[in-house]
C-alpha cells in the first residue's frame, strides 16, 4: 500500500501536481508552474479577496492595483512583481492564482511561497 501511494506522489510531483494538505480541506492541491502557483480554494470569495489583501499589506507589499471585480492585485513585493488572481468556481470554492517575477524573469518559488501563506493564514 505504502509503494502505491508513493508511486501516485512520485507521478504528482513529476507532472508538476503537489498535493499539500493545508487546514481542514481548505486546499487540496496545488499547481506549480513556469512563475505561478495556483489552487483551488474553499471559501467565500470576499473572505478570500480581504485575506490576500491584508496579508499583502502584512508583507510590506505595495499594492499598485487592487480590482475586486476583476479579482486582480498587482503589487511588488522585496523587489519582484506579484500578481494575485481571484476567480470563482462556485459561491464556496475559488481560484486562486500567484505569480512572481523579478526583472522579467519569472520566480515560481516565491510565487509559490506567498500563494502558501495565504493558504495558511485562511485557517
Amino acid at each position: 500500500m505504502k509503494k502505491i501511494i508513493g508511486l501516485i506522489l512520485s507521478v504528482l510531483l513529476i507532472t508538476g501536481c503537489v498535493p499539500v494538505l493545508i487546514g481542514a480541506g481548505l486546499v487540496t492541491g496545488y499547481s506549480l508552474s513556469n512563475s505561478t502557483a495556483s489552487g483551488n480554494v474553499e471559501t467565500e470569495y470576499r473572505v478570500l479577496w480581504d485575506l490576500c489583501l491584508d496579508e499583502l499589506e502584512t508583507m510590506d507589499a505595495e499594492i499598485l492595483l487592487s480590482d475586486e471585480s476583476k479579482g486582480v492585485i498587482k503589487a511588488k513585493l522585496s523587489e519582484h512583481k506579484v500578481v494575485v488572481k481571484i476567480s470563482s468556481i462556485n459561491m464556496d470554492t475559488q481560484r486562486l492564482r500567484v505569480s512572481a517575477r523579478q526583472l522579467l524573469m519569472p520566480k515560481a518559488q516565491f510565487a509559490q511561497k506567498i500563494f502558501l501563506k495565504l493558504i495558511t493564514d485562511l485557517q
